[in-house]
């Protein structure tokens, strides 16, 4: 469900994917930075409960959130998907 109760093997595989993953993502979408974000327990904002990692595409003076308001319309996150599947090259 989170840090706390992760497999060490499953957390390495997380990390592993966590940079091909970010050059991806710089080069899909152009941004100047990678914030990565692990929640753990409600306590700490986590909503979603089994072990994630958020990447989120940073860009200089945009304001900083953890987590958007609102959902993207489905065709512009189709897009962005099929963009990132495009060029990413997992890890191993």
């Amino acid at each position: 469900t989170d840090l706390f109760e992760v497999e060490p093997q499953d957390l390495a595989a997380v990390v592993a994917q966590s940079k091909p993953l970010a050059e991806a993502l710089e080069r899909v979408f152009g941004c100047d930075g990678i914030a990565v974000i692990q929640l753990n327990r409600a306590a700490a904002g986590q909503t979603v409960f089994h072990y994630h990692m958020h990447l989120i595409p940073r860009n200089a003076g945009e304001p900083f959130g953890i987590h958007g308001k609102r959902q993207a319309p489905a065709e512009r996150l189709a897009d962005q998907a099929a963009r990132l599947r495009a060029v990413f090259e997992p890890a191993g």
